[in-house]
C-alpha cells in the first residue's frame, strides 16, 4: 500500500479506544471508514485484504518486541493513521480517468466530418440529396454520440460473459445478410433496418474480435479442440467474408485473429497450426476473386476504366496545391465525394495543408490508442485493445494511403469523418475503448495486478 501517514496519540486511533475484546470490531470499523471513501467498489476486497495484512504484520513486529497482544493490536491500528484520510487518498489513486486527448481527437474528427458533408452538399454535386446529406451526417453523428455515452459509462467487463453468444450471433447476422443479398452502391452485406442500411461486413471484424477477447484462449485448448476452434473461429468467419465479397474486412479479421492468437498461444507449433491453414486458404480463395484481380491490376497499371477512381483521386489532389480550389469547389469527376473520396475532396477544396492536418490528426489518434496499451493491466482489456487496434488501425490508415495511391483503392471511408450509418458503431466503439482506459485504476486483483500503490 505504500507509506501510510501516522495520526493520533497512544492508545487512540481516529477516536477509537481499542481493547482486547474490541480488536476485531475496531479493525472492521477502521476498514469500513476507509472503504466508504473509495467509489470503486470492486477494489474494496483488495483494500481490506491489503490493510488487514499491514495490521497483522505490525502486530507481529510488536509482539516480537515483547508487547502483549492487546497492546500490539491497539498500537498497530493507531499507526495506520486516519482512516478517512487513507480512504480519500485511495479514492484519488483509483478514481475514473478521462483520456482527454483521445476524446478531443474524436470530437475534432466528428466536426471535420460534419463540415465535409456540408462542403459536399454546397458544391451541388448531388442535387438529388438536397439538404439530406448534411442532415443525415448530423443525425448519424448524434446517434453515434448516444452510443458513445452508453458504452463509455458501461463496465466493459460485463460483456465478457456474453462473448460466445456475441460471436455466434455475429456469424448468424453475416450469414443472413449474404442470403438476403442487399446491395447498396454496388456493395453487398447490408442489413436494412427501415431507412438505414448497415454494412454488416464492415462491423463484423470488430464484433468478432471483441467476442474472441472474452472466449477461451488458445493456450487453454486441449486435443481435438484445436481443430474445432480453427474451423469455428478462423475458417467459418473467413468463408462468410468471402461469400459476402468482403475480402478486405476478412483480411482485417484474420490480422486481429492472428495477433490475438499470438499473445495467447501455448507454443509456436500451436500458433503455426492455426495460422498456416487459414493463410493458405485465404490466399487460394483471393487468387480466384476476379474483382481483386482487377483492383490489383488497376493499382499496378493505372490506365483505363478499372483505374478511373485512382486517376481522378490523384488528379484532384495534385491540382489542389497548397491553397486548394476553394470552398465547395466543383469536381464532377471524383466519385463518392460523401464517402470514399471525402478526404481527397477536402484536399481538393482546401489544399495540401488541410490534408496534412487531417492525416496528422488520424496518425495522432492511432498513436494515442497505441500508448493506451501500457496503462492497461487487465488481461481481458488488453485482448480487447488488440481487436480495436487491428480494426481501427487498418480502417484509419488505409484510406489515407489509398488517397495518395500507395495502396489499392477499395470501398472504404475514414471512421468518424466519413458518412453513413457505420459511424454509429464507430462512436460506440470509441466509447467502449475509452471505457477501458477510464477504469484502468479500478480493476481488482483478480482482473489485473495487485492493488495499485499510492
Amino acid at each position: 500500500m505504500g507509506t501510510i501517514p501516522n495520526r493520533g496519540g497512544p492508545g487512540n486511533r481516529g477516536g477509537f479506544v481499542v481493547s482486547q475484546y474490541e480488536e476485531q470490531a475496531v479493525a472492521a470499523e477502521f476498514l469500513d471508514r476507509v472503504c466508504k471513501h473509495v467509489r470503486a467498489k470492486d477494489l474494496h476486497a483488495d483494500i481490506r485484504e491489503e490493510l488487514s495484512s499491514h495490521i497483522a504484520e505490525q502486530i507481529e513486529i510488536f509482539q516480537e518486541e515483547g508487547m502483549p497482544r492487546e497492546g500490539a493490536a491497539s498500537e498497530a491500528i493507531r499507526l495506520m493513521g486516519d482512516p478517512d484520510l487513507i480512504g480519500r487518498n485511495l479514492h484519488k489513486a483509483h478514481r475514473p480517468v478521462i483520456e482527454w486527448k483521445l476524446l478531443s481527437i474524436f470530437a475534432l474528427m466528428a466536426l471535420i466530418g460534419i463540415f465535409g458533408a456540408f462542403t459536399v452538399q454546397q458544391s451541388g454535386s448531388y442535387p438529388q440529396f438536397g439538404t439530406l446529406l448534411l442532415e443525415k451526417k448530423v443525425l448519424f453523428t448524434l446517434m453515434g454520440l448516444v452510443g458513445f455515452i452508453v458504452f463509455y459509462f458501461m463496465d466493459y467487463r460485463k460483456i465478457q460473459n456474453y462473448s460466445g453468444a456475441l460471436f455466434f450471433s455475429t456469424l448468424l447476422i453475416m450469414a443472413y445478410t449474404i442470403y438476403a443479398d442487399n446491395t447498396i452502391n454496388g456493395m453487398q452485406g447490408f442489413l436494412i433496418i427501415g431507412p438505414i442500411g448497415i454494412n454488416v461486413m464492415v462491423v463484423s471484424p470488430l464484433l468478432l474480435l471483441l467476442s474472441l477477447a472474452g472466449m477461451k484462449q488458445t493456450k487453454e485448448w486441449r486435443g481435438v479442440e484445436h481443430l474445432f476452434q480453427l474451423v469455428y473461429r478462423g475458417l467459418l468467419p473467413t468463408i462468410l467474408f468471402c461469400l459476402g465479397s468482403s475480402w478486405f474486412n476478412g483480411c482485417i479479421y484474420l490480422f486481429g485473429f492472428f495477433w490475438m492468437t499470438w499473445i495467447t498461444k501455448k507454443n509456436m507449433a500451436q500458433f503455426l497450426m492455426l495460422v498456416l491453414p487459414l493463410i493458405s486458404l485465404y490466399i487460394f480463395t483471393l487468387s480466384r476473386v476476379e474483382q481483386l484481380y482487377h483492383r490489383l491490376h488497376a493499382f499496378l497499371n493505372p490506365v483505363g476504366e478499372d483505374s478511373y477512381q485512382l486517376i481522378q483521386t490523384k488528379a484532384a489532389i495534385y491540382s489542389a496545391g497548397w491553397m486548394g480550389q476553394g470552398f465547395a469547389a466543383k469536381n464532377e469527376m471524383l466519385p463518392y465525394l460523401y464517402s470514399d473520396s471525402l478526404f481527397p475532396y477536402l484536399i481538393h477544396c482546401f489544399g495540401w495543408g488541410a490534408g496534412i492536418l487531417v492525416a496528422g490528426l488520424i496518425i495522432w489518434c492511432m498513436v494515442r490508442i497505441w500508448k493506451m496499451h501500457g496503462h492497461i493491466r487487465d488481461e481481458y482489456a488488453k485482448r480487447i485493445w488488440i481487436g480495436f487496434m487491428a480494426v481501427l488501425g487498418v480502417r484509419m490508415l488505409w484510406p489515407l494511403l489509398m488517397a495518395f495511391g500507395i495502396v489499392p483503392i477499395i470501398g472504404g471511408e475514414l471512421p468518424f469523418i466519413g458518412g453513413g450509418a457505420i459511424q454509429i458503431f464507430d462512436y460506440a466503439a470509441a466509447g467502449f475503448l475509452l471505457s477501458i482506459f477510464r477504469r484502468k485504476n479500478m480493476i481488482p486483483r483478480e482482473r489485473g495486478d495487485a492493488l495499485q500503490r499510492h
